[in-house]
This record gives structure tokens, sequence and C-alpha cells, in this order.
């Protein structure tokens, strides 16, 4: 009886998260009052004919409420264990974040032509756990239940990873279902909070019109159900009990008949008003592109050399040749305590290889004269040549004296000169700074990479130097801030480097859920932002950002990109004691997990929008570091400007690179740097592959090392500390030997006409520009390894780029492309709404 009457109170369709226009009606009351106190018979006569004519009309009109069988239903789990398994069979359903979810289906021929004002879906959940709020989508693909138990791969039916487990893909050829759900491949989707359960245990679920509609006109071959809350917590003072993807159950249709699942539809005849957002074409093949030959001037110099030289990876040169473009740095390395420069046309700078763990890394500069720090059979010295931009194109002597043996080597300098500001940008991240925080900056400028320091902690909190001062009275201070940091956004800090007077490129803001508002005294709880802050909060919020916004613009730093970036989650608080006060932080902000936490991301990055709208000369950027982009749906399109993405953008290349284009985003893979002892070739082959993928950069998350790294290897470090200053790491310059490969890779991309897609899949057919993905659990972000064979790779594919572009001549430019993101405008943004309860 209760869906009868709930049938009866019919309150209109809630809002489509596609924007799609929703006609909103309200159910007119059918009850009239006597009519024995009309002024007379005839009044009375003509007051309740009208009335019955006016019923008869509304009851016309009334939608009819409708009960719809569900005709099939599958469980689906995307651990990854369970990839291909099938439940088709299961008497129950499992709702589990983002790593399990349903299937499900009824039969649209009943119901074509009719248009669909609203929908419900009806669960019965089985065991303690209800549910909160719920995603159901359309399905853009066929799919097959399957008869399947336990998560067993039964060949034929469909599991998370295939359409036909073992037969064919999602969408012809996608990594998994995420391809044909939540507004991918021509999806519509809607989410909105489930009723408590009632007395007979029900609760309904509030459905998007359009999402049913898809199905009744064949644009969608059924309904994905999700659970957005995901993970959960409890807290009790300041203790937080932390549930991580709680397991919740419903009943299937192959359960018990009284419980199965069902839709509860109200139709009107005629044709829908909303459409379900169009398909996204898949990317056509890119035609193929043959890289030019080696040169002739490239062929290797085989005159026996008196001492062994290795290559700037440190494995052993195959040549005496030497080959690098103006405005480019490079090196290597020889056997010898005792290395004296003899002869230059070049710029030479020494560095001593002292042994950690028995292996090279840290590089400690040689002033002129002095001896390396490292003596006897294993001394080392690495020699490093800049070629200025104004140096003959042609070849060049450097001669050097090697414990008393002469090395005569060639340097040929092609005619091209690498640009000043970067097209691909390999971030040092970075969460302190041990002292001599500028040495730092300007080491990495000198590198051809940007190093950014996070600037708060897990609780929000700003360091001392970090942020303006915030005086008692409100106002704030900048003067030490812009003394520490104004140069590198002049340029000035880097006046007497290669690159003089560039930029940084990135510089992280202070900015955080925590600062400068207080994020206790505006929380007011629950999983959805919507409701989790006051007023006040934002306002303040939004003031902070203005304040930001319009400094920088007084100051006139425009070129860096400036990003707010959120770095807590809320998690913490159960890994660090289960303690409330451990993070600042309600949500996952970074590396997102569950709707509730993009979702979250998304109100926070409008509503900085929104506070800095008032300088637009300024690069501001909205960043968000990504393991997850199959998840994301559209909740951030046009909010976030630089994606972060983990190496799963090697699997969901074409959604997250289409998604740069469509919106004008930056983005970078990140992850690690190699380990200290294997090939040092690595960050240089991640550099170019990512190049390839068609990302902007790389972010290794790590790049400062402590003390003990002098003493045990720790792949982290790419700076070593010193009481003076820091030093670079044999990675660090393979970093820059990446950053440079990129730039010819652009170059050549620009002057030979051929489509970057073409050039990258060019890069890529290469075998050994591809890395093994390692992931050791599934919230590992995971670790590529390159084999050794990347080295001479990486060195044909540079010789057959330096030689045509030497060919060609080009002009010296300040920047072959800009890689920098397109600023937001929060009205262009797509509204997405949580449906109205059923």
């Amino acid at each position: 009886m209760r869906n009868r009457e709930e049938g009866r109170r019919f309150a209109g369709a809630g809002p489509v998260p596609e924007g799609s226009p929703a006609r909103e009606r309200r159910e007119p009351s059918l009850g009239h009052g006597p009519c024995a106190h009309a002024h007379g018979y005839g009044v009375w006569w003509l007051r309740c004919l009208s009335g019955l004519l006016v019923s008869a009309v509304l009851a016309w009109a009334a939608p009819e409420v409708r009960r719809v069988e569900v005709t099939r239903d599958l469980w689906l789990s995307s651990y990854r264990t369970e990839r291909e398994g099938n439940n088709g069979a299961s008497p129950k359903l499992k709702l589990k974040g983002i790593q399990e979810f349903f299937l499900m289906d009824f039969d649209p021929l009943p119901l074509r032509g009719q248009r669909v004002v609203r929908a419900t879906l009806h669960l019965h959940p089985e065991g303690n756990e209800s549910l909160g709020r719920i995603t159901v989508s359309s399905v853009a693909a066929a799919w097959t239940e399957g008869r399947g138990t336990g998560y067993a791969k039964v060949s034929g039916a469909s599991s998370f990873a295939w359409a036909r487990t073992g037969e064919a893909r999602w969408a012809g050829g996608e990594p998994d279902l995420t391809a044909v759900i939540n507004g991918n491949g021509g999806s519509a989707w809607g989410f909105g909070d489930a009723t408590a359960r009632d007395a007979a245990g029900w609760q309904v679920v509030p459905v998007a019109p359009a999402v049913v509609q898809a199905r009744i006109e064949g644009r969608s071959e059924g309904f994905c159900v999700m659970d957005d809350v995901g993970s959960e917590y409890t807290r009790e003072g300041n203790t937080v009990q932390y549930r991580h993807f709680p397991n919740r159950y419903v009943a299937s249709r192959e359960g018990p008949r009284q419980t199965a699942p069902y839709f509860t539809l109200w139709l009107e005849a005629g044709a829908a008003e909303a459409a379900v957002a169009p398909a996204i074409a898949p990317r056509s093949p890119p035609a193929p592109v043959r890289f030019p030959p080696l040169a002739a001037t490239a062929t290797a110099q085989r005159t026996p050399r008196p001492v062994r030289v290795y290559d700037e990876f440190d494995d052993a040169a195959a040549s005496g040749d030497f080959f690098a473009a103006r405005n480019e740095t490079t090196g290597f390395s020889v056997e010898g305590a005792a290395v004296r420069v003899l002869a230059a046309d070049l710029p030479v700078t020494r560095f001593a290889m002292p042994l950690v763990g028995g292996h090279r890394d840290p590089l400690v500069p040689l002033a002129d004269g002095a001896a390396p720090s490292s003596v006897g059979a294993n001394a080392r010295t690495y020699v490093e040549v800049h070629v200025p931009k104004s140096a003959r194109a042609g070849r060049h002597r450097i001669a050097l004296e090697v414990d008393g043996r002469t090395l005569e080597l060639t340097f040929n300098v092609w005619n091209f000169t690498l640009p000043d500001r970067l097209s691909f940008i390999p971030q040092m991240n970075c969460y302190g700074l041990p002292g001599s925080e500028r040495a730092y900056y300007r080491l990495a400028h000198a590198h051809r990479t940007v190093l950014n320091r996070l600037p708060y902690s897990w609780t929000g909190r700003v360091d001392r130097t970090a942020g303006p001062v915030i005086r008692p009275d409100g106002t704030w201070d900048w003067r030490a801030w812009d003394a520490a940091f104004g140069p590198l956004f002049d340029g000035t800090a880097f006046a007497d480097l290669p690159r003089a007077g560039v930029p940084v490129d990135a510089f992280y803001l202070p900015l955080n859920e925590n600062w400068p508002m207080n994020h206790e005294r505006h929380f007011r709880g629950g999983y959805w932002i919507e409701s989790a802050y006051d007023d006040a909060y934002w306002l303040e919020f939004r003031a902070a950002a203005s304040r930001v916004a319009s400094h920088f613009a007084a100051q006139g730093w425009t070129e860096p990109m400036f990003e707010f970036y959120l770095n807590n989650k809320v998690e913490f608080k159960r890994t660090r004691g289960n303690r409330w006060d451990a993070t600042s932080a309600a949500w996952i902000f970074d590396e997102p997990v569950n709707t509730q936490d993009f979702w979250a991301l998304r109100r926070f990055g409008l509503e900085f929008w929104r506070g800095v709208a008032d300088a637009p000369g300024v690069r501001f950027a909205f960043r968000a570091d990504l393991s997850r982009p199959e998840w994301q749906r559209d909740l951030l399109d046009g909010v976030t400007s630089v994606e972060i993405v983990s190496g799963a953008l090697r699997t969901y290349r074409d959604r997250v690179i289409g998604r740069a284009e469509r919106f004008g985003n930056f983005v970078a893979m990140y992850g690690s740097a190699n380990s200290i002892g294997t090939p040092n070739a690595m960050p240089a082959a991640w550099c170019v592959e990512t190049w390839a993928l068609g990302a902007d950069g790389v972010v290794p998350w790590q790049t400062i090392g402590k003390a003990e790294a002098w003493r045990t290897p720790d792949p982290l470090a790419l700076f070593y500390p010193t009481e003076s200053g820091p030093v670079p790491s044999l990675r660090l310059k393979a970093f820059r030997a990446g950053q440079q490969l990129a730039e010819y890779l652009t170059m050549y991309t620009v002057l030979s006409g051929e489509s970057r897609a073409a050039v990258g899949a060019a890069v890529l057919a290469d075998p050994a520009l591809r890395p093994v993905f390692e992931k050791t659990s599934e919230a590992d972000a995971g670790t590529a390894r390159f084999t050794a064979a990347a080295n001479p790779a990486l060195a044909d594919l540079r010789r057959r780029l330096g030689g045509w572009l030497d060919g060609q001549a080009p002009a010296t430019r300040e920047r072959w492309h800009d890689p920098r993101p397109a600023r937001h405008d929060p009205a262009k943004v797509k509204p997405i709404a949580v449906l109205p309860p059923p």
C-alpha cells in the first residue's frame, strides 16, 4: 500500500546532472469543501459542476504511476582480483563505494512512447548496513547477466573488465565498465539520498528521469547502481572510528520474490524533453610517423680512449662524440681521481661522485683545481657541459687530463636552440626544505625543472614563512613573504642562471580547507559538502582567495601557475591514532576515492574561481592529484585546470587527455624516481613517455633527501642537503635530459607539421620506451619500471630528432608550446544538482 500512496504524492522530477531541463509539476489537491454554504442553488450547482470538470481534466492530465519489475541484475567488482568476476545468479547485490556495484534492467518495450517525469528505485537492504546517497546511471553498452556466483569467471558473461568476458571489451576496447557509465560513452547519471528504511525494510532511491528515458528510447542498455558514500566514520569528541568501504547488501531478483528490486515510474504520453549527453567519439589512430634516420655526422667515433667514459645515465658511453643543441646541458663521467680541464670550447663543470651504499648518485661540485672526494679504484668524476645560446654550430673540442692521461672529446653543437620557457614541466614536489630554501629553487631551475613545496601540514597549518602574516585586526602583512618568494615569481632569483629571468613555472598557494578559515569553527558534519559548512565559511574562503588575487595582480606576477591544491585526507584520522585532530580534512582531497570526495573538490574549486575572478591577468589554477580518473565522472569538468594523474594515465589516456583538450587543462603524471642502483635512464624515459601520451609534465611526489641519504640510498633524494645548500643527483640530471628531449619532440612536431598524437604514437611504438607498471596494493599509486634498453632507445631518438632539427636550423623561440592551463569560469560549468528526496 505504501507504494500506491507514494504514487499519489507526485512531487515533481528532480534536476538532471547533464543540465537537461526537467519539468517540475505539482499534483493539485482533489478535495473540495461542501457547497451548502453557497449563495444560492445555481451558484452551488455551477461550482460543483466546475469542480467536477476540473477534477476530470486533472485526472486525465495526471501522470500514470507504474511499478516496473527488474528483469535482470548483475553484481560486479572493480577489485583487482575480482575484475573478471560475474555474480549474475547471486541472491544478493552488493554496494561498496567504487569497488562493488551492480547493473540492472527492465523490459523497455511496454514503455515506448512514454515520457518519464519522475522515477524511483526500490531496494531491500540485507543486513545491518543502510543505503545513503546513491548514483543510478544509464549503461551505454550491451551486457550479459550471466549465471556466476562467488566472482566466478564466466565466459561470455559481463564483468567489470569485459562486456563479454574473454570475448569483447567494453565499448570496443576500453579498459573497463567505467567507459559506458556515469557520463562516459554517452551515458547519463543522477544521484540522491535514499529514504530511511520503512517498516518492511525498504529504501527508496531517487532516479534522474533522463536516465530512465534513455533506456525506454533505446539509448541505454540498463542501469548501474553505485554507493556514493563509500567509507564512513563516527566521531565522539576527538576519537574517530573510520570504516573503510563497509559492505552494503540488497536483495536481488534471484532472492525472495517479496524483496526483489523494482522501479516506480511516473509517465506521461509523448516525446521526452531531456536528451542524454552525446557520446564522445573514440580517438582514431593517428597516421604512422617515421622519425628521420640518423644523420651522417652522428656516426659513433671508435677511436680508442685512454680512460673509461660513461654517459649522463652512468652507462658505458658508446662514442667519444657528443651532441647537443644550444642552451642544452649534458654530461658524462670518467674513471679517475684527478681530472683537470686542459682545454674546452664550451663551459665545463666538474663534480665528485661519492658512493652511497655502493652506488653513485650525489654529485658534489668541484672548484677549479680541487680534487674529487672519492679516490682509489672507484674514483669517478662527472663532467657537465653547457652549450651557450651564442655557441657556433659545429664541432667543439674538450680536452681533459685524467690521472695524468689526456682524454680528447668532441662536442658537436647542432644548429638550433632550446627555449628558455618550458614546453614540458618536470615538477619536483616536496613537503619541506631543510634550509637555504632559495638555493633549492635555483638548483631545480638550473636543471630545467621547477621545485614546488607544499606550504602546509596535515592539519592545514601553514608554515610560519609560507604565507602572509595575519594581524590581530584581520589585515594581512605580505612584506616578509614578498621578499622571500617575489623573486621566484618575477625571475630575478635566477638572473645568473642559463634561463636567466624566467620565473618558476608553478607554485602552491597556502590556501587550504583550514587556512585562513578555521575549519572546526564552521564544520557542521556530514559527508556532503553542500551542507557541511555554514555560509560564513564560504564567505571567508572567497574573501581570502580574493585577497591573494588582488595582491598578486598588484605585484604583476602573471607568469607562474599559482596552484590552489587540497592535499589532506580524512582517512589519516584513522591511520594517525583514530584522532579527529590528526588532519583537518573531512574528505579525501588528495587522490579522491568516493563520490563524496570528488563532490567536495568540485565545491572548493568553484568557490576558488569565484574568489579570484577579479584578477584575470594572474595565472591561477585549481589542481587535483588523481589516482582514479575513471571515477571522477564529469564532476570536475571545467573546475580543475591542473590534473596530476597517477600511472592510471596510461590506462585512461584518452579520457584524461580528451578532457584536457576540451577544457584547456594542464596534465602531468605523478610517480617516483628510480631507485638508486637501477637504470638512471628511467627519469628521462618517463618524461618522454609522458610527453608521448599527450601530457605536459611529470611529478615525482617527493624529491628532497635527508641527511641519512648520504649514508643509505634513498630513492626520494633527488636533491642532497649540505650545510651550504643542496647538491644534485645523477637522477635529477636524468630528469633534465628527459625535459630537453621533450623539447626536441615539441619542436619536431611544430616544424614537421605532424600531429602530437602521431609523434607520440611513434615514440610509444618502441617497446623500450614503454614501462612495466607495478602496484603492490589497491591503494598503491604504482611505479613504472623501464629496462636498461631505454637508454639506447633514448639516445637513438635524440640523435634522429637532433640531426633533423639541425638541418632545419629553426630560428630561436622563447617557447615552442605553452602548457599552462586555461582559466576557468565557474559561470560556464555545467550545473549538477542532488536529486530531491523521493
